[in-house]
């Protein structure tokens, strides 16, 4: 709950954002889930009660399957639990696009289960005092490391993306027959007498080869089609209809960003309002409506923008994500810059550009300070200070007409 609430809110009232914050705790969940399944397994090894197990009739698998099975479900249910929670918390708004929702949570069921395949199999090799600490923290460095490389989570979710619930699905099928083996695999810790009794390998003698070589064979088919299917992140094609706004210009969101539509609204009717020696695209599109950048880790439906009109992404809920890419493209149309390859008006006449594109990304947001900071120099930070600062004095009119000033001015600056 605390990594749910604590880190940000502006999942609230999006589906695939809900989904992918109330995914982000099994990772560390994981973790635990690790070590209980190690420190389970290695109990007999930890109570010195190897020597008394062997004589038992019930196979080992099946003494161990339990075990297993409650560690799953334990941190299943807290994990399900993370994402009910959620789900109640967005339900309220009723957003379109509860669809995507399945997919994150298979996707953190497929973390959760190889967590306790792996922890189950360090504990049959590791003693019973190191085992549990070695899984737990082993197999928090392997999820952080693979969660990226091959997309065993997400850290947000992007309404352009989606999870295949096929390529999801079967890497859950991966992870429990994966389990399945680890719990048919013989222990190699439970010494007697410093060495390993003959009857500790028990899960392997002859008549239980045919379960164990169907397990493992599972679970190389498995493999394959897994690694076949590939990431289980995906392009979303287009919308039927985006939720567009305005007169002068549209603004379109994906459906699912339905709670930016006020927002928006707002946005555009100050863009309406705007005078007419600013250039305005007819038309702003939320990235991936109508253009994707080429990616290593989704499909592609546009490689060239062409005459799409411009993007712009929502970042972690902020509006001024939105209107300093609008700022930046109408400032780029308005503005007369030097044609010639390396040719230009001045570093002075440059930070009145960068003045002028600020103060136009305060404007449509309404006033206010940015809510994010910048790596550009000193010279820039104090010419952005300068335009944010100029939105939040005067009327329209009279930053129009200051506005009006600087576009005349630069317009008017020669190139050298």
């Amino acid at each position: 709950m605390a990594m749910l609430f604590l880190r940000n809110r502006h999942w609230i009232g999006v589906w695939p954002e809900t989904a992918a914050a109330a995914q982000m705790p099994a990772t560390l969940l994981s973790g635990l889930a690790a070590a209980a399944a190690a420190w389970s397994v290695a109990a007999p090894a930890r109570h010195g009660t190897a020597e008394q197990s062997l004589p038992l009739v019930v196979p080992r698998w099946r003494r161990e399957l339990p075990g297993a099975a409650a560690v799953v479900a334990y941190f299943v249910a807290v994990s399900l639990l993370g994402q009910l929670v959620g789900v109640v918390v967005t339900a309220r708004t009723a957003p379109p696009g509860f669809g995507l929702w399945p997919g994150y949570v298979v996707m953190a069921l497929v973390v959760i289960v190889l967590a306790v395949a792996f922890g189950h199999a360090v504990g049959k090799v590791l003693s019973g005092r190191f085992a549990a600490a070695v899984a737990g923290l082993a197999w928090l460095i392997i999820a952080m490391y693979l969660g990226q490389l091959l997309d065993l989570s997400v850290l947000d979710g992007r309404v352009y993306d989606q999870i295949n619930l096929l390529t999801i699905t079967v890497r859950l099928l991966f992870a429990v027959v994966l389990l399945a083996l680890a719990i048919l695999l013989p222990p190699l810790n439970l010494r007697v007498g410093g060495h390993i009794p003959p009857g500790a390998g028990e899960p392997f003698a002859l008549r239980r080869l045919g379960p164990a070589a169907v397990v493992s064979a599972a679970t190389v088919v498995l493999l394959i089609a897994a690694a076949g299917l590939g990431s289980p992140i995906e392009a979303r094609p287009e919308p039927a209809a985006a939720l567009c706004q305005g007169t002068k210009v549209q603004v379109c969101l994906w459906p699912e960003h339905k709670k930016y539509e006020k927002d928006v609204a707002e946005i555009t009717a100050r863009i309406d309002r705007l005078p007419a020696f600013f250039t305005i695209p007819p038309r702003f599109d939320e990235y991936g409506l109508s253009y994707r950048s080429m990616s290593t880790d989704a499909t592609v439906f546009y490689t060239d923008r062409g005459d799409r009109p411009p993007y712009f992404f929502i970042l972690d809920g902020s509006i001024w994500s939105i209107t300093g890419t609008m700022a930046t493209e109408i400032v780029a149309r308005s503005l007369t810059f030097c044609a010639d390859e390396g040719a230009s008006k001045g570093e002075q006449v440059d930070l009145r550009a960068v003045e002028l594109q600020n103060w136009l990304e305060g404007y449509l947001v309404g006033g206010g300070q940015p809510d994010y900071r910048t790596n550009a120099s000193s010279e820039r930070q104090a010419a952005a200070a300068r335009g944010h600062e100029r939105a939040n004095q005067g009327s329209a009119a009279v930053q129009f007409a200051w506005a009006s000033e600087l576009v005349k001015g630069f317009n008017s600056a020669p190139c050298h």
